[in-house]
């Protein structure tokens, strides 16, 4: 009898006898079809773990030397892929899911997840992506005389100049270079993967990007999580404006008005980090000097700059990276005319200790702290290498996001500034402002994050909802970024431009909520972190000194939940993060950890006399037009 016929059998015998609700199903049979079950999902796992190396190694050539031999290649994959995971998922459907162990069943629902389409819809959405990541990659934007290539280029310049007219410049050559080439694209990409999704049975794309994380009523959470954050964000943003319109002598900045995009030190207004010394022309009191100086004059080579980064893993008792992965990553863009994808990220290639960074690096703080976030990403792979391959990826995207960054929120402390050489031993230097310092240096860096990914992905699940068309995009845009982030285009805007695209993860259709939902998990998984070591509010010391470089225990803790991969629910691996019986995504530690800063804030804002409250500013505004009359 053939193993078709023996499982139809069992199905029938187990199903009458669960049905009828007679004596408990004899337990040979039933250990002997979950036995079959196990068999079948074990030759599944192998069979996908096939799959998606073959997936990564195409997906890494496109990324690192673009050709139409090598798309071509990765279309064909692509379908090869969806048909298989489309053979796969018809044949889950001949076991009784009742009848399996809650792992079993946990692996088959994974099965049926993802898009479905045919071979046409299949080889115009990988050519349509490969175009659009080609377009981002190799754009050119001259710039007072110079030309600058690619995101990594641009963004250092956006950080590093003081010079409004250049910065304007930047701002405006690198959305016209990316954003009209891309717009008919965009929609096209959002259409095929709707069909795809809809096939799927989901009304739209933004449906299985929210049930991805697990959380019911997503969009009240985030909603609810930033509103908790939202006063920190307004004080934070009321000193900045205040600070910059003090300073400017061009008329740039208002001290009443929204703050136009290209002010901010960053090419997207996410990370405003750069503004420090001209916020705080002081900030040499904290006894240090530029962190992107001390990298450079102590590293002569980016690869110097991972090694590192990959010392506080070490510290906490994880193991070496393997050997290829030095020797099969891209830390810095090629020489040899190549034309890679350079924005950073990490790849697992589900290949024994395959797993790879993908970065056009330069020796500066920024790339420096990005390097600790992408060697989250590839722990995390490492970590959970041992599980089937339908459990190994994270407890949702936005704790694999958040991993990193915890680290980062760690090696920003005083105490590691301290010993990477960034600050020195200063006995005249008050403690109270060397702590404010460091907190206003990371709140620029983290605190921007939560608006401007609320409102990216608020805006693109409209789009993917058909909310707003395409003939609204740049609209819609420009008054999500004025509702959540309080600022303004510099130049006057129209439908013929297509700003969104200017960010990487819009044009490589990724999704973004995760980035919000980690900004708030990695100050929980810090502070879990510091429990571990015995240090934090519940030992006595401040969650924002909180120093666990070199605990092994804080290590431990991390790596046993690192391992559990996606075998269990993201609450029960935060659970085995904090010990609290019924964790929940919680803003409290992050408002706790800035609680010395958001203090400060409030006292120099009403010193100073600076606006606060932007929602009086964005009432003005109805809409992109009114927006450009009035700046």
């Amino acid at each position: 009898m053939g193993m078709d016929r023996r499982l139809v059998v069992c199905h029938l015998v187990l199903l009458f006898l669960v049905t009828c609700q007679v004596s408990p199903t004899p337990r040979n049979h039933l250990l002997e079809y979950r036995h079959s079950a196990e068999q079948w999902l074990s030759t599944v796992n192998r069979a996908l773990e096939h799959a998606a190396n073959r997936q990564a190694i195409l997906s890494w050539q496109i990324h690192t030397n673009r050709t139409s031999e090598a798309v071509k290649e990765f279309s064909n994959e692509e379908q090869s892929r969806f048909a298989l995971n489309e053979h796969l998922c018809q044949l889950r459907k001949r076991w009784v899911m009742a009848l399996l162990s809650q792992t079993q069943q946990k692996m088959m629902s994974r099965l049926c997840h993802g898009i479905r389409l045919n071979e046409e819809q299949t080889r115009v959405l990988v050519e349509t992506s490969a175009r659009l990541q080609a377009i981002y990659s190799e754009a050119v934007v001259n710039v007072a005389g110079l030309n600058y290539t690619g995101e990594s280029e641009i963004k250092e310049l956006m950080a590093k100049s003081q010079n409004y007219s250049v910065l304007l410049e930047a701002w405006t050559g690198w959305r016209n270079a990316v954003g009209p080439p891309s717009k008919e694209l965009f929609s096209r990409m959002i259409e095929i993967n709707n069909l795809g999704v809809q096939a799927a049975g989901f009304s739209d794309t933004s449906e299985i990007w929210k049930n991805e994380l697990g959380i019911k009523n997503l969009e009240q959470v985030v909603d609810d999580l930033f509103a908790t954050i939202q006063p920190l964000y307004i004080q934070l943003y009321a000193f900045v404006r205040g600070r910059l319109a003090a300073i400017d002598k061009t008329g740039t900045v208002h001290p009443d008005r929204p703050l136009p995009a290209h002010v901010l030190g960053n090419m997207w207004a996410q990370n405003w980090e750069p503004l420090l010394p001209r916020l705080m022309p002081n900030a040499t009191l904290s006894g240090g000097e530029e962190a992107t100086q001390v990298l450079r004059r102590r590293y002569s080579s980016f690869t110097q700059l991972v090694v590192v980064a990959q010392d506080f893993f070490l510290s906490l008792g994880f193991p070496p990276l393997p050997l290829n992965f030095w020797t099969r990553s891209q830390f810095v863009r090629p020489t040899d005319g190549t034309k890679p994808v350079c924005h950073g990220s990490a790849t697992n290639f589900y290949s024994r200790d395959d797993v790879r960074l993908m970065m056009c690096g330069e020796i500066n703080e920024d790339d420096f702290y990005t390097l600790h976030h992408e060697m989250g990403h590839l722990y995390y792979f490492l970590a959970y290498n041992h599980q089937p391959f339908l459990f190994r990826s994270g407890a949702s995207s936005a704790f694999h996001e958040a991993i990193g960054d915890s680290i980062i929120y760690a090696a920003m402390t005083t105490q590691h500034r301290r010993r990477l050489g960034f600050l020195h031993s200063d006995n005249n230097v008050n403690q109270k402002d060397l702590e404010i310092v460091n907190l206003l240096r990371q709140a620029l860096v983290k605190i921007p994050l939560l608006p401007y990914s609320l409102s990216l992905e608020k805006w693109r699940w409209a789009v993917m909802a058909g909310q707003i068309k395409p003939d609204q995009y740049n609209r819609a845009w420009w008054n999500m970024k004025l509702k959540y982030q309080g600022i303004v285009p510099p130049i006057p805007r129209s439908e013929k431009d297509f700003d969104p695209a200017s960010k990487f993860h819009i044009i490589s259709n990724t999704p973004y909520i995760r980035y919000f939902l980690s900004s708030i998990l990695q100050v929980q998984i810090l502070q879990a972190l510091c429990d571990a070591s015995q240090q934090g509010p519940r030992f006595g010391k401040p969650l924002n000194q909180c120093d666990i470089y070199g605990s092994v225990e804080a290590g431990n803790r991390l790596r046993e939940m690192l391992s559990l991969g996606s075998s269990r629910p993201w609450n029960v691996a935060l659970k085995v993060l904090t010990h609290e019986q019924n964790p929940t995504i919680d803003a409290r530690p992050l408002m706790d950890y800035y609680r010395p800063l958001h203090e400060w804030l409030l006292s120099e804002n009403r010193r100073l006399n600076y606006t606060v409250d932007i929602h009086e500013d964005i009432s003005v505004f109805n809409n992109i037009e009114d927006l450009a009359a009035n700046f």
